[in-house]
């Protein structure tokens, strides 16, 4: 099995509309996926009580009150009940076939890091998801009005319990963790999977201005406040990253017919010679004497 985790905004307004259906289409899944949710947002307790999912209030925040990274990291490695983790955002709806694609690739690697595209669609209703015309319905409309989303837009990350050594104090929401993440686990020769063509998550679309916790609630008080906030801790990511960035067209595979098949063809092996250089700097000019070389005689 798997345990899905994720941090939450406060359950109000539109985010109490998205955000719960996020949890409801997980626990569709299966009643036995285990979800923790982190963090004592308001409505949180009353939400994780709803779905049949364990809820831990304590998290390390930034300054200004946003949930970090590391913390979420190790706490679930610490508490899952099982060894396959999902870290994921708390605004995406997961399809029917998740689970199993997730069993497929965890029976073919070892260790793996497994993202994907998502596509993004305006949801303004609570969805039933338990109701089986409901959720067909809503299946439909997703054919007709999502749009998918750039490969930059990384919403869930499935990995092995353990996986990760000790992370940097990135901050949840704001840019870099999640090139990051990707860039890492090419540094350490671990697979990353595009489920892309697999698996199709839906983001609900929603303003960008709410925080993750009130914990500093006077952020809130005026719009341009909310920008500062995002900008210091937009920076603070910024620095952490360093310039170790990759996207999901960096994935070293692609989850396709129930198998992770390693991506051989041109347009990817020309990409990944320009990004070795990035995830192997000490080896950086051999890199590029190579390419030079791969260019100049196997491509013509």
């Amino acid at each position: 099995m798997i345990t899905l985790f994720t941090t939450t905004k406060d359950f109000t307004g539109i985010y109490k509309t998205i955000q719960m259906n996020a949890l409801k289409s997980w626990r569709s899944i299966s009643n036995d996926i285990e979800i923790i949710i982190f963090g004592d947002s308001k409505g949180s307790k009353e939400a994780a009580e709803e779905v049949g999912a364990e809820y831990i209030p304590n998290v390390k925040c930034s300054d200004q009150g946003t949930p970090l990274l590391s913390d979420l990291f190790q706490q679930a490695d610490e508490i899952a009940k099982y060894s396959i983790l999902t870290f994921i955002n708390a605004d995406i709806i997961l399809p029917e076939n998740f689970f199993d694609e997730i069993m497929t690739v965890s029976k073919c690697f070892n260790k793996f890091l497994m993202v994907g595209h998502r596509w993004d669609m305006d949801v303004d209703d609570i969805i039933e998801f338990e109701n089986d015309n409901a959720k067909n319905n809503f299946w439909e409309r997703v054919k007709i009005n999502s749009e998918k989303h750039a490969c930059s837009g990384i919403d869930y990350f499935v990995y092995k319990r353990n996986q990760w050594k000790k992370l940097p104090d990135f901050i949840i929401g704001r840019p870099g963790f999640d090139n990051w993440l990707i860039w890492k686990a090419r540094r350490r020769l671990v697979p990353v999977i595009d489920g892309t063509e697999s698996i199709q998550v839906v983001h609900q679309n929603h303003p960008w201005y709410q925080l993750h916790h009130q914990i500093k609630s006077k952020h809130n008080a005026m719009h341009h406040s909310l920008n500062k906030l995002y900008k210091i801790e937009g920076d603070k990511n910024k620095k952490l990253k360093n310039g170790k960035n990759l996207n999901i067209l960096d994935a070293s595979y692609r989850l396709f017919e129930g198998k992770g098949v390693k991506k051989k063809d041109m347009e990817f092996n020309i990409r990944n010679l320009h990004r070795l250089p990035r995830i192997f700097p000490e080896i950086a000019i051999l890199l590029k004497i190579y390419r030079r070389l791969y260019k100049q005689f196997i491509i013509k």
